[in-house]
Formats: structure tokens, C-alpha cells, sequence
């Protein structure tokens, strides 16, 4: 039989089924343009999750505030702090309308001491009120926070340690805020300057909110703490001591302190040395810092998350004006908001 020489056939079949060196750079040029053109898209898709999820959170507790009202005929205190009273935020006396009450329940919590309290349960021995205080609550949580599980731990006496969420309650405006605002725009001496769940002298309810409920935020972002974030620079906690060369402390972190909400407008500092002392630097804007007092902070891009007192959830951009944010915290100032946020 005739032979046959394949040799060339082979040849030919190996040349075609090579890539040259100019065409395999040209499929990872592809590959690197579609590369950069995808990540920003799936960046821009989780945070738009992410802020859906941060306000259906804060759906939840405004829709468990109206809940506690039809209870009890009145809101929640924005927090309980006097010298007779069981040092806690708003937060225990909501959870059991946000299906946890199981946390506050007389096994857990005992409504009667301060939420930082180590006394045994007298229902279950192996519990106390800070030993609960440091389980976080997802719903307490925004999901855009880059450390979600974080604690507060403040040392003694008597030591304070709970678990950190990121919402806080508005008690109004504070008239420090007079000296960020112009000229005719600032608070006359006497304003009615609470917020919504600011008690003065009795419980708030839906009825004292005069502005009205569709004007007034009742829930705010101050996300981060107690780490504290000026723009999006983090400090790491650390609340050892106010005189401590590294002190640094957004204080107000965990969800059942009394510490969590406060009066916006200020620029304190709980250091009086370390990085952070000396008050709260850069315009008073939103995003600007989340320390204790200052105004609202979130992580996501260009504004926060907010609920208002008749149940809605808005996103407000951070370039709405001091003057509107402050009158939308109040509650009976009579202000007229006609700006756009």
C-alpha cells in the first residue's frame, strides 16, 4: 500500500489551533475593559441593596413605634436617665414589637435596673440586663456599616459594655446649632427645639408632633459608633480613658444605652486628649462625623436614611441645607420646610 506522510497535515493542524502573542493580548485587554466596566455596576447594585435594606430596617421600628403608641397611648422615651430611673435607650422598651421580646423579657432584662447592670436575673441566674445589652439586633444594624458586630466597651466604675447598632432617636435641636447657621436663619431665643420622642415633661405622643408626623423625623442614622468616622476616616474605639494619648470615642454606640440619642447641632468630644479631642472638625453637614451630638451619619453615598414620625422612610441627600435638616427634627417648631431633600 502507498504510504502517506502526514507530517505537514500535523503541522498545519498545531499552527491553527495556537493563539500568536498579540491576540492573546488583545482577549486580556477585553477581558480587563469588561472587568472594569462590571465592577462599578456591581458596586452600585449593592449599595442601592444595601440602602433598601437600611431603610425596610428602619420601616420596621418606625411601624414598632406606632405599635407601642396604639399600646400605651404614648411614644416611647427617647431614653431614661435620670438619677431615679433605669438608664436605658428607647430600644428595650421597643423590642418586644419587634418580635424580640423574648431579649426583655423578665429572664433576660429587668426593666427596673439600669441597662448596664450585672445583678443575677432573679428568673434566670445565668442572666443580667449587660449580658443581654451585648446580643446585637439585626434590625439595629445598617447593612452599608463596614463593621456591623461591633461593642461598645467603656471601662468602670461601673463598667459599660453592649452591643453597637446604628440608629439613634433625634431629641431635637441643640441652640449650639445658632452658631453654624447665617444670619437670619438661626433659632429665636425660646424655640420649641424637641424632637419627636423627646419627653417634656410627659410622654410624647402622635398629637404633640404639630409640624406634623409627615415633617418630622422620628428615626435617624449615626452609624459606626463608637468608632469614630469624620468623613470616612475611622478612628479606632477607644474609650479606656478620656485623658488616654489614643482616646477616641463616638460615644452613644451601644443600642440600649442612654447615651443613644442626643440633641443634634453640637461639636463635642468625649477626649479631652488623644485624636480626636478638641470638638468635631469640617462642615456640619450630613456624613460629616457620627460623634455624640453632632448631626447624622451613614455609609452610604451622598445622604442617610431616614423615618419620619407618620411611618414613611426618606433618603435625605446631604446637600440639604442645616437650616431644613434642623427643622425637620423638630417637632412643634411651626418652621416651613419648602426646600427639596
Amino acid at each position: 500500500m502507498p504510504s502517506h506522510d502526514f507530517s505537514a497535515f500535523r503541522r498545519t493542524s498545531v499552527g491553527r489551533a495556537a493563539f500568536t502573542l498579540i491576540e492573546l493580548l488583545v482577549v486580556i485587554a477585553i477581558i480587563a475593559i469588561l472587568i472594569a466596566l462590571l465592577v462599578p455596576a456591581v458596586q452600585k447594585v449593592r449599595a442601592a441593596a444595601a440602602r433598601t435594606q437600611c431603610l425596610n430596617n428602619m420601616k420596621q421600628i418606625s411601624l414598632a413605634m406606632h405599635a407601642y403608641h396604639d399600646a400605651y397611648r404614648s411614644l416611647p422615651y427617647s431614653k431614661r436617665g435620670g438619677s431615679s430611673e433605669p438608664q436605658r435607650s428607647w430600644a428595650p422598651d421597643l423590642l418586644p414589637f419587634l418580635e424580640q421580646a423574648n431579649l426583655v423579657s423578665s429572664a433576660y432584662y429587668n426593666l427596673s435596673l439600669p441597662w448596664y447592670d450585672t445583678s443575677p436575673n432573679i428568673a434566670n441566674p445565668s442572666a443580667n440586663n449587660m449580658l443581654t445589652a451585648q446580643i446585637w439586633v439585626n434590625t439595629f444594624i445598617c447593612p452599608s456599616t463596614p463593621n456591623p458586630n461591633r461593642t461598645q466597651v467603656k471601662a468602670g466604675p461601673p463598667a459599660k459594655v453592649g452591643a453597637c447598632g446604628d440608629y439613634f432617636i433625634p431629641e431635637g435641636v441643640h441652640v449650639a446649632i445658632n452658631n453654624e447657621l447665617p444670619a437670619g436663619q438661626q433659632f429665636a431665643a425660646g424655640a420649641s427645639l424637641a424632637g419627636a420622642l423627646r419627653p417634656s415633661p410627659n410622654k410624647s405622643t402622635l398629637l404633640s408632633i404639630t409640624d406634623g408626623t409627615s415633617n418630622t423625623i422620628m428615626i435617624g442614622e449615626c452609624a459606626g459608633r463608637e468608632d469614630v468616622w469624620r468623613g470616612r476616616v475611622m478612628t479606632a474605639a477607644d474609650a479606656s480613658s478620656s485623658s488616654s494619648s489614643t482616646c477616641a470615642r463616638a460615644r452613644g454606640g451601644a443600642w440600649a444605652t442612654n447615651d443613644n440619642p442626643y440633641e443634634i447641632g453640637q461639636r463635642v468630644s468625649w477626649c479631652s486628649a488623644g485624636p480626636t479631642a478638641g470638638g468635631v472638625p469640617g462642615p456640619m453637614k450630613i456624613n460629616n462625623s457620627n460623634e455624640y451630638g453632632h448631626l447624622y451619619y451613614s455609609f452610604h453615598d451622598a445622604g442617610a436614611c431616614f423615618a419620619f414620625a407618620d411611618g414613611s422612610v426618606r433618603f435625605i441627600s446631604e446637600n440639604i441645607t442645616l437650616r431644613s435638616l434642623a427643622c425637620l427634627t423638630t417637632r412643634s417648631g411651626g418652621e416651613i420646610v419648602s426646600e427639596e431633600y
